[in-house]
């Protein structure tokens, strides 16, 4: 390409420079679709090798049915040498792939999703492999998810699954996050060139000082304390950090899992948004409610946040798409920016999953050429792609309040709406032309 480039002997032109580049993104969504289908073809013989080892164990025990797979997996290892330890979680993640993800494999391997996508999805619906959830319902995860993966960037597919999936496990969020706090700990994984991560990448030395200060901790605890050493730690860690004092005391108030930190809980200021259904605050029911629109917050938890925190905005959402229709304040220009927030979540280049929170109010007419500062003229971009929009080629309009329509410099046309934050309701749907009698309950945010 580059000698297509200097051939030319005279300035840049235009044309012949969109020309290469556009031959050049071709033949570069060739290859990365050619390699797709290779490394998709691989996956299934992996797949196949693991299944022919069970095969060739003849159903006999777990151990002959572990020798084998360790087998095959030697003989791939020493020939790709690679170590077989390796080769065998290879093995193991394709089979799991082919056998209980064929859709996504197949949407891979043509190329119509990527990497990041099957990672997102297969990490998210991991917790599908429960016997209580039917094959029906993996199906009908994975058919929304693959859907969903084909029009949008794989940091935005993980949020959507990780609530998605949530949402076929029958048993409730609270039960299972009070098993989850059991496995609380803390940890300090070393790194290279003596650094550590302990919550924070610091320097080995500080990271194994902090430790063992945690460690001499747990060992001094009361010998009524019911925690394990590992949950003391964990629970030492968020003490310190949030009010200071370093020594977690156990709450003794009966209740579930997040009674047990209710004074921890009670030390946050929830500034970051979080959505619950009204019916949950009233204790009606525990559906569980979403942090920043994405990792799902049980009901109780959610209650004694809503409990402390210093003020509510309360969102109406739509029911039949579930963005956010209207805030209920007085104040035009921070409802403006309540709004907005609540609308994007995130940046609002095709792709960009940089939280609202962090982002820029943009005015997709510029305030000087005559934009207004409307909702309908304002959307957030992150500091990378507001200076993408100003500096380059690249063109946004905003049609539709919400819906911005970008147009690449070589004239490809790419459409990003706002994520829906609250539920959606199918019978709405086929009513919506209708009249209306009652409204929907809304959504109440902190």
């Amino acid at each position: 390409m580059a000698q297509e480039i200097a051939g030319t002997g005279q300035g840049p032109d235009a044309a012949a420079l969109d020309a290469i580049q556009a031959n050049a993104l071709s033949q570069l969504a060739a290859v990365d679709a050619g390699m797709q289908a290779l490394e998709a073809h691989r996956l299934r013989l992996l797949a196949s090798l693991g299944h022919l080892a069970l095969h060739r164990a003849g159903g006999g025990s777990s151990q002959r049915s572990a020798m084998e797979m360790r087998a095959v997996a030697a003989e791939i290892g020493v020939q790709a040498r690679v170590s077989d330890a390796t080769v065998e979680r290879q093995i193991g993640d394709a089979m799991t792939l082919v056998d209980t993800w064929p859709v996504l494999l197949d949407a891979f391997a043509n190329g119509r999703i990527g990497r990041g996508h099957v990672r997102a999805v297969t990490e998210a619906g991991g917790v599908l492999s429960s016997t209580a959830v039917t094959p029906e319902q993996r199906a009908e995860f994975e058919q929304q998810m693959v859907a969903l993966a084909e029009a949008t960037t794989p940091a935005r597919v993980k949020k959507v699954a990780r609530r998605e999936a949530d949402k076929h496990l029958t048993e409730p969020l609270v039960e299972r996050h009070k098993a989850a706090r059991e496995d609380r700990r803390m940890t300090c994984d070393d790194l290279d060139d003596g650094m550590s991560w302990i919550g924070a990448l610091v320097p080995s030395v500080l990271a194994h000082g902090i430790q063992a200060r945690f460690r001499a901790g747990a060992k001094a605890k009361s010998k009524d304390d019911p925690r394990t050493m590992q949950q003391w730690q964990a629970d030492a860690f968020c003490e310190l950090l949030l009010t200071g004092a370093g020594q977690p005391t156990v709450e003794r108030t009966p209740g579930g899992a997040a009674v047990e930190h209710a004074g921890l809980l009670a030390a946050i200021n929830p500034i970051v948004q979080i959505t619950i259904p009204v019916t949950s605050i009233t204790g009606t029911n525990d559906a569980p409610g979403g942090l920043d629109g994405a990792q799902p917050v049980d009901a109780e938890t959610a209650r004694i946040l809503a409990g402390v925190a210093a003020t509510w905005q309360r969102l109406l959402t739509d029911p039949i798409r579930g963005t956010v229709v209207e805030v209920d304040t007085y104040s035009p220009t921070e409802a403006q920016r309540r709004l907005l927030r609540a609308r994007d979540q995130h940046c609002r280049f095709p792709g960009c999953g940089a939280k609202a929170r962090d982002d820029d109010a943009d005015h997709t007419i510029a305030w000087e050429d005559g934009g207004t500062t409307s909702l309908g003229n304002l959307a957030h971009l992150c500091r990378r792609h507001h200076t993408l929009k100003h500096h380059t080629a690249w063109a946004v309009s905003q049609p539709t309040p919400g819906v911005l329509h970008w147009r690449s410099p070589l004239g490809a046309d790419y459409v990003d709406r706002p994520p829906p934050v609250g539920p959606r309701f199918v019978e709405v749907h086929d009513l919506a032309d209708e009249s209306a009698t009652d409204p929907p309950d809304a959504d109440l945010p902190f």
